[in-house]
């Protein structure tokens, strides 16, 4: 176009459910520390126009799932829950383990879990790779 314009955000539009998933739970509030709360159908709107970073479109799937409801685009029936991986982790970071396993461990949009029972998830393998990432930078 004449002007050269492009999305503020600078980014390719995305779903914040995940390729070929919406949000079927619009209204939910999603809240991460460190960052304003917004409902679902915002971040959703967000990524459609591109205003998401490339790193939030890549992370906010594993976060926003079942608090958003995603569904596959089109879909009136109820979202499904994908099996979790079989890969171990360590919610600590590589090389690292927890030594506090009673300290609660609280996210927004989560069930509070303390830090041993994460320990376990990333042990038996329950955690999303993005959770395995993540968690590190949280705890």
């Amino acid at each position: 176009d004449l002007c050269g314009c492009e999305s503020k955000g600078g980014g390719a539009s995305c779903s914040i459910c995940g390729e070929g998933l919406e949000v079927g739970n619009p209204d939910a509030i999603f809240a991460f520390p460190g960052q304003p709360t917004a409902t679902c159908g915002d971040l959703e709107d967000d990524g459609e126009q591109g205003l998401l970073t490339p790193e939030q479109c890549d992370i906010l799937p594993d976060l926003v799932n079942d608090l958003c409801e995603c569904k596959p685009v089109g879909s009136t029936i109820a979202p499904t829950t994908t099996p979790p991986p079989d890969e171990e982790c360590s919610v600590c970071g590589e090389g690292l383990e927890v030594t506090i396993p009673d300290a609660i461990f609280a996210f927004p949009g989560e069930p509070t879990r303390t830090c041993g029972e994460l320990e376990d998830e990333g042990e038996q393998g329950l955690l999303t790779p993005t959770q395995c990432d993540i968690y590190p930078e949280l705890i």
